[in-house]
């Protein structure tokens, strides 16, 4: 198989990826300085691990609204091929108005029990404590959340992207400010700790919403979508997004359950002499800054090989993703030498317990090396797979190898109390095992699927 030749091509993955990779060093960028300045705040390390652990039941709605948004893209990106704009608004109507359901039920769950959500993911009162005053207010968030990232998300089928570094840096900026603000009690704003921390972040996620809505609504000309056409609804798109969608949402979703289970292990371990809940989190935005490009050239293979698909050109699909392959293997070396790189400055930020600091600087050890089977896994499955509509394929590898031999070896290494780092290698076993799978997999042409219709019934 050849490498793509065709510089349009190279030029629309690049137009995909960087806003794409621009708005999650964004999120990171808040990511880390929400850890920062909690971390500054308390040198004990609880008010850190308590929001770390207490975004948990945030990060698995995010992924459900990301599955949901990816697998309307499925479809959207092969009627983009098709020029079928009708069915493409018709699509985002209904995944928008389904994440947002989705949002209020997650709303409801972490305001109402709190802390029998936080006592899911630690045994530790003060935590728990901690953890239970940020989810009564974040949790007001999620609607909001749910609604426009859900949006933004579909939007990506068809190559609308800019906006969300926009909307992003919105976030970035009010989110840092307000922290500074009600966390340490400036400007004369009472001294909140932990709940300026959720109130900041409550806010910043409003401004998201209201960013999103103006542009999308009022401003946008590529798609023209209006609140009119939020009622929009077809039986047979219905029945391809949920024959599509489905298996990406229950990937998501079980592998954010996966996550928070790993979160949750780590948060249970007792004969650490550094705490892995503060290590883990501190490896996991090293690692998050360190991979945007990756995820944003998954999140951009899933485009471009779903709309030259949908353009019934499955010989320039096959080329596109032969050349992916190729490409996701350089940046997973790459992310492995940017996060050994950014080690030693990262942890210089942190004022935490020396035991602390030696332990997250073997774990993101740990994490740098998975990075480079993460590049050729998400590449394969978010990109490749998923524009092809191999949904299936996708669910079966991801939840056999992660719920099979990822969480059963990491918790056999907790019972022999095996070394923190060594637990955390357990867990990052399925990514191996996935590049391999997906690789073998792509050799063949089983993958490819269209998923477009000619006749729909859309009112």
């Amino acid at each position: 198989m050849k490498i793509v030749k065709d510089k349009n091509f190279y030029k629309m993955l690049f137009s995909i990826c960087v806003p794409i990779a621009l708005q999650n060093i964004i999120t990171q960028a808040t990511n880390i300085a929400d850890t920062l300045m909690l971390g500054a705040a308390d040198q004990s390390g609880i008010l850190l691990s308590a929001s770390s652990l207490a975004n948990n039941p945030f990060f698995i709605l995010s992924l459900v609204c990301f599955g949901l948004a990816s697998g309307s893209s499925i479809l959207s990106a092969q009627y983009w091929g098709k020029n079928d704009l009708k069915a493409i608004r018709t699509i985002i109507s209904m995944v928008v108005k389904l994440g947002t359901f989705i949002g209020l039920l997650f709303a409801v769950a972490v305001i109402a029990f709190p802390q029998t959500v936080m006592g899911i993911f630690s045994n530790n009162d003060a935590i728990i404590d901690a953890g239970s005053q940020y989810l009564r207010i974040i949790g007001f968030a999620y609607v909001f959340f749910a609604f426009g990232n859900t949006l933004l998300c579909a939007l990506r089928g068809v190559q609308i992207v800019k906006i969300s570094v926009f909307v992003n840096l919105s976030s970035l900026v009010t989110n840092v400010f307000l922290n500074w603000v009600l966390i340490f009690g400036n400007l004369g704003a009472p001294m909140l700790g932990i709940r300026g921390a959720a109130i900041a972040t409550l806010i910043a996620r409003l401004v998201e919403f209201i960013v999103t809505i103006i542009y999308v609504f009022c401003i946008d000309k590529k798609l023209a979508l209006r609140f009119s056409h939020m009622t929009k609804f077809s039986r047979l798109l219905a029945k391809d997004l949920v024959r599509y969608s489905t298996p990406v949402v229950i990937n998501e979703v079980m592998w954010a359950i996966a996550i928070s289970m790993q979160a949750a292990i780590l948060g249970h371990v007792t004969y650490s002499t550094g705490d892995p809940v503060a290590s883990n989190t501190i490896a996991t935005v090293i690692y998050q800054l360190a991979s945007v490009v990756i995820f944003g050239v998954a999140n951009a293979a899933a485009v471009v090989v779903g709309k030259a698909i949908g353009e019934n050109q499955s010989n320039i699909a096959l080329e596109r993703a032969h050349t992916l392959k190729i490409i996701s293997l350089f940046m997973g070396l790459l992310t492995f030498a940017v996060i050994l790189l950014l080690r030693p400055l990262i942890l210089s930020f942190y004022d935490l317990p020396q035991e602390t600091i030696l332990l997250t600087h073997d774990m993101i050890f740990v994490t740098a090396v998975a990075s480079i089977f993460v590049s050729i896994s998400s590449v394969s499955i978010v990109g490749i797979l998923r524009g092809a509509g191999d949904t299936r394929f996708c669910l079966i590898i991801e939840l056999a190898l992660l719920w099979g031999v990822a969480i059963p070896s990491s918790l056999v290494a907790v019972y022999f109390s095996l070394p923190v780092p060594v637990v955390l290698a357990f867990m990052k076993t399925d990514e191996l095992l996935k590049s391999i799978t997906c690789l073998i997999r792509l050799h063949g042409k089983r993958w490819l699927n269209c998923v477009t219709r000619d006749k729909l019934d859309i009112n």
